[in-house]
């Protein structure tokens, strides 16, 4: 008897450190905390399809590409609290990266049962952000190392996941950004970059004006073919006109009315005419010297990467 009893007693005992265990093990290891730092760990981690694998995750309706690894920026994170209400938990996490910092709440309740014994848990709202981006001066930019192109300039509204950190910047040979970093929280957000001409584009325009112009100077007419300038006279021409430019127009770079093609706007410039003339009331034969204003404008295209101009309407 005393043998049974020991051994009821030893089976009553493992048994209550079972029991205790698995109380242990659901408040901790299988817990909705638990269920939040394991998603937090795959997304700080670049593990996007284990994240999106998970219960609850829906990006339907949402442009899918910024669901790639190579869109995140690294970020840091903790869990701050965690609350339940009506076996729902909303767990509070801070994060922080490439200079930015905020709190999500994510919300998690029970989706079914582990092994029989412990809580399986999934979201119960999707930890999605709807972030809607737009683009000026240009539709290519990167997110993070992501390559990306924004029909039209957008608006584009893209599936982000939350809490993520987002930087969004342009560096081209003739165009650049100030990087925008935004952090998706849960809540819709936007984010708009302006893609703007770099000093390589400015340089490069005033070289290919300054090449369209000289080359206009080398046509020894009154009204060089193609040129914003000319000029008439009431004389005769009696010798070659000399065209030189007296003062080169100083170029800018501006967006056209279509995203991703630009424009020099019409700038001011001087051209000198020299030429002789013989007069038609007295037949005298005189040299004339004259400073033509001009105005000349352009649209820019590329040829690979060299800039051309193509004169505006003259």
């Amino acid at each position: 008897m005393r043998i049974v009893l020991g051994w009821v007693g030893a089976a009553v005992v493992l048994l209550g450190a079972i029991i205790g265990g698995v109380a242990v093990a659901g408040a901790t290891v299988f817990s909705a905390s638990a269920f939040v730092r394991d998603y937090l760990g795959a997304l700080s981690a670049g593990r996007v399809d284990d994240v999106l694998a998970l219960p609850g995750v829906d990006a339907d309706g949402l442009d899918p590409r910024l669901l790639d690894p190579l869109a995140l920026t690294q970020f840091d994170w903790s869990i701050e609290g965690d609350d339940e209400t009506a076996g729902v938990h909303t767990v509070i996490v801070a994060f922080s990266g490439a200079g930015t910092s905020g709190r999500t709440h994510l919300t998690v309740e029970r989706v079914g049962t582990r092994f029989g014994l412990f809580p399986e848990w999934g979201f119960a709202d999707s930890p999605v952000t709807a972030l809607t981006l737009t683009t000026t001066g240009d539709t290519r930019v990167s997110v993070g190392r992501l390559p990306l192109d924004v029909a039209d300039g957008g608006p584009v509204v893209f599936a982000a996941l939350s809490p993520g950190v987002y930087t969004v910047a342009h560096d081209s040979e003739y165009l650049t950004a100030d990087p925008v970093t935004v952090a998706a929280t849960g809540s819709p957000a936007s984010v708009a970059v302006a893609v703007e001409p770099d000093d390589a584009f400015v340089a490069a325009a005033q070289d290919a004006m300054e090449a369209d112009l000289t080359a206009c100077t080398t046509q020894q007419v009154l009204f060089p073919t193609g040129c914003p300038f000319g000029f008439a006279i009431q004389n005769r021409v009696a010798g070659v006109p000399e065209w030189t430019i007296a003062r080169m127009p100083q170029a800018t770079v501006a967006a056209s009315d279509e995203i991703g093609l630009w424009a020099v706007p019409p700038a001011d410039g001087v051209a000198h005419l020299s030429v002789e003339v013989q007069s038609i009331f007295d037949g005298s034969i005189s040299t004339l010297e004259q400073d033509v204003p001009f105005s000349a404008g352009y649209r820019v295209a590329f040829d690979g990467d060299t800039l051309r101009l193509i004169p505006a309407l003259r």
